[in-house]
């Protein structure tokens, strides 16, 4: 499927940053003493960090809706994310009934780490770019980012569109 437009090269590039980003972390034995990191443990390193910024408390349906994973899929990766020990659970100061999370002293090196190697990493695709070209695209980038954010997917779309293809039905649908 070549189309030619900026949507579809934009859409290819993506695809094939999703598959190079996660690589480095992607599941592997726990076994490994060579790659000790799950890339599940470090996004929710992220989210948790990213949502103690701004909250009081940091719940597992915070780090759900963070990660956009439903609630019983959060509290598995949360519970690995303990059990390797870059999350702490602690006694909620605001309500008795739950459980707030906190990055434990592993989890903040784990953070600092993974967050400076891809930035040397980013830096290094880029050092030839004259600094105009690295300034637009980190200020294009961030700016499709956001409009990514404000306008998500419409998933139900994407299935109907999706099983009008696998019953066979007619034309090519785009979505809006």
């Amino acid at each position: 499927m070549r189309d030619g437009t900026p949507g579809a090269a934009i859409d290819v590039a993506l695809f094939r940053l999703r598959r190079i980003w996660a690589r480095p972390l992607r599941a592997r034995r726990s076994t490994d003493p060579q790659r000790p990191v799950q890339l599940s443990n470090v996004m929710v390193v992220h989210a948790v960090h990213k949502l103690s910024l701004d909250l009081s408390e940091v719940t597992v349906g915070a780090v759900a809706e963070q990660l956009d994973v439903d609630p019983s899929t959060a509290s598995r990766l949360v519970n690995d994310a303990i059990g390797a020990g870059f999350v702490e659970r602690e006694e909620s100061e605001v309500d008795a009934r739950r459980a707030r999370l906190v990055l434990s002293g592993r989890g903040h090196r784990v953070l600092e780490v993974v967050v400076r190697h891809r930035r040397i990493y980013l830096d290094g695709l880029i050092a030839d770019w004259d600094e105009t070209d690295r300034e637009v695209f980190a200020r294009l980038l961030t700016r499709f980012a956001a409009a990514a954010v404000a306008h998500p997917a419409d998933l139900a779309d994407l299935d109907q569109v999706i099983a009008g293809a696998v019953e066979g039905a007619g034309e090519s649908t785009t979505p809006r």
